[in-house]
């Protein structure tokens, strides 16, 4: 049972007016949201706050204090320290890659004519089947099963053997650093492996070499995980196209049958998309009594479908991208969700009160995830027909009892149907085509100082800087004024999107010499890669602009930041950005404050083993003048 709350917990908890709407209704009806759960846990343990703290072993739990600097069996903090976050970045590594297996296995089942599921961008498949040394010109479902399984072979090497994708898509100097500093990573089986064993209880007494595992495994995050799954999810779903889109709670509408797919995984719910369309169940709907029928975005998974759906045509059937983590409850508490899938990741535990409260059916779709009191549907692409057939059916029983049910608590407005409008659908193809398909006109405007640089504002939201997505829309803004172009990713996205800050018009705000290039090249001076795996197209684009220019990346004028870090997954991409040799900007600190030699190493001296280092600020305007320093320093080394 929740705890009762009042209301005074709930006020200015969104930076956003409709989900503060919704919040407000939510919690006068006794329920409670991640804000106020952060509020009740308070105040927080310091000592674990530092990451002074481990419960390896049954002689523990131990805290490292002054009056005990050594844990029972003899590690200082520093190891701990390590430890700790080494284990962080194991989990984010193997939940990357564990939906990188899953697209694979679906791929191959395509391939070999075991599943309905259609290939929407078979070009891209031979471009990088070439690029791997294959026959492109064999028939394309042979080259989606090579294509699969060589995936499939990378994510399970069992030795340490380098990867391939490592060796072919990274520019020459970073693979000479990676060599002479002993970083260059093998399949994400060796690395999850050997990494798990270091932090094993006396077994890796050494926190430098613990945080060099990071590092290997940022590399096996990115060349395996991230890479596989953005190139497979365009293969699959289609390459993204720009498309004006809705986000937000609003987008949701009465009249219409509703289904949120909430996740990382996209290909199921794109399929439900497909069928939803089709007569029968538009038909359906109708004689239930609905417009019709709309699947809507939640976190990432809504940032990929959005993304392609102007390129499937499907804009009819999916009705917008309704935002991040942190809002997950409040869709559900509108009273208009009559069906909310679940894959990996992130699914709070709350769902399933707020389901039973609102009136929503939940179905989980991968096996990681499990509520109890929930019936499972594990998504088999052999299966994918009669799957997508049964959630729709589920839907539109589920849109007639909502409909009947005169009690029913609905905290919507009357008009639904439409959000906060934004531009959806760029990638590394997309910019390219604005800037006339020429990367030299970017690089023109880069030498010029028209565009100073670039930062990735990517990762999650969270709770610790009291309204949720505060820290990225304040920091965003202060880079475009100061002419430093801003890639969004993951939850940020959803941030921009909800704030109205995903349109041409934030050209407005920023510096007068970025706005001259938008103008010039009608491109906003924000653009959205999509979801958190996206971090692997920004990479994308990083190696393009280096190789382009004939440099490393430690030496281009960009940065990455996560101003809102929550969970492992972002820290397995902050090593990714760390090994790849760019400024890590992250907010709040990992905890690591308890470990001198851990902070100076990740802070300081990682600049001698990589060029990249993490940057601890708190503040967004002090974020962004250490950002923009970093870039004008780069630039100046570039000569432009």
């Amino acid at each position: 049972m929740q705890k009762k709350i009042t209301l005074s917990g709930a006020m200015q908890k969104h930076s956003d007016k409709q989900s503060h709407a919704v919040h407000m209704a939510a919690v006068s009806q006794g329920m409670s949201t991640v804000f106020e759960r952060f509020e009740a846990q308070q105040p927080q343990c310091g000592t674990c706050r530092k990451g002074l703290s481990c419960q390896l072993c049954s002689d523990g739990p131990c805290r490292i204090t002054a009056k005990s600097p050594l844990g029972v069996c003899g590690a200082t903090g520093d190891v701990i320290v390590a430890r700790n976050l080494l284990q962080l970045a194991v989990i984010g590594t193997a939940a990357n890659n564990y939906q990188c297996r899953n697209l694979a296995i679906t791929l191959k089942a395509i391939g070999e004519g075991r599943s309905p599921v259609k290939l929407r961008d078979t070009g891209k498949l031979q471009r990088m089947c070439q690029g791997l040394g294959m026959d492109a010109s064999l028939p394309v479902n042979e080259l989606a099963v090579l294509f699969a399984d060589f995936i499939l072979r990378e994510l399970g090497k069992q030795v340490d053997e380098p990867m391939v994708l490592m060796d072919l898509f990274t520019v020459e100097s970073r693979r000479k650093v990676w060599k002479e500093q002993g970083l260059y990573a093998s399949g994400p089986a060796f690395e999850i492996f050997t990494s798990l064993t270091k932090c094993m209880t006396n077994v890796s007494n050494d926190p430098i070499d613990l945080m060099k595992s990071a590092l290997r495994l940022g590399l096996a995050n990115e060349y395996v995980g991230l890479w596989g799954i953005t190139v497979m999810q365009d293969v699959i779903l289609g390459t993204p196209t720009l498309v004006n889109a809705q986000s937000n709670v609003e987008c949701l509408d009465r009249e219409t049958v509703n289904i949120i797919a909430n996740g990382h995984q996209p290909v199921f719910a794109g399929y439900i998309m497909e069928k939803a369309a089709a007569k029968k169940f538009q038909a359906a709907a109708k004689k239930a009594g609905a417009k019709g029928i709309k699947l809507y975005g939640s976190l990432c998974e809504g940032q990929q479908l959005m993304n392609v759906s102007g390129a499937r045509g499907s804009q009819e059937i999916f009705g917008g991208q309704l935002g991040n983590w942190i809002q997950e409850e409040l869709f559900i508490a509108t009273g208009l969700v009559d069906v909310f899938l679940m894959d990996m990741n992130c699914s709070v535990p709350t769902l399933k009160e707020y389901a039973d409260k609102y009136g929503t059916r939940l179905i989980t779709t991968d096996p990681v995830v499990r509520f109890e009191g929930v019936v499972p549907m594990n998504f088999d692409p052999e299966k994918a027909d009669a799957q997508a057939e049964e959630i729709l059916s589920i839907a539109i029983e589920q849109f007639k009892t909502r409909k009947a049910d005169k009690k029913r608590v609905i905290n919507a407005p009357a008009k639904g149907g439409k959000g906060t409008a934004c531009i959806a659908g760029y990638t590394t193809e997309t910019v390219l085509t604005m800037f006339g398909n020429n990367i030299n006109n970017y690089i023109d405007e880069l030498k010029k100082g028209n565009i100073k640089g670039a930062v990735a504002v990517a990762g999650c939201t969270n709770v610790r800087h009291d309204q949720g997505g505060k820290s990225i829309q304040a920091l965003t803004l202060e880079l475009i004024k100061r002419d430093i172009m801003v890639i969004g990713a993951g939850c940020c996205s959803s941030t921009h999107q909800n704030l109205c800050m995903s349109t041409k018009d934030m050209a407005k705000k920023a510096g007068r010499k970025l706005r001259s290039v938008c103008e010039k090249y009608d491109v906003p001076p924000i653009v959205s890669y999509g979801s958190c795996t996206d971090v692997g197209k920004i990479l994308d684009t990083v190696s393009a602009l280096a190789w382009t220019l004939g440099c490393d990346t430690s030496q281009l004028p960009v940065a990455a930041s996560v101003p809102e870090y929550m969970e492992q997954k972002a820290i397995a991409d902050i090593f990714t950005a760390l090994a790849s040799g760019l400024l890590t900007h992250v907010s709040p600190a990992p905890m690591i404050s308890g470990s001198p030699v851990v902070t100076k190493y990740l802070t300081e001296d990682l600049v001698a083993v990589t060029g990249g280092r993490l940057l601890l600020e708190d503040d967004p305007i002090k974020a962004a003048d250490a950002i923009e320093a970093h870039i004008m320093k780069n630039r100046k080394g570039l000569g432009f």
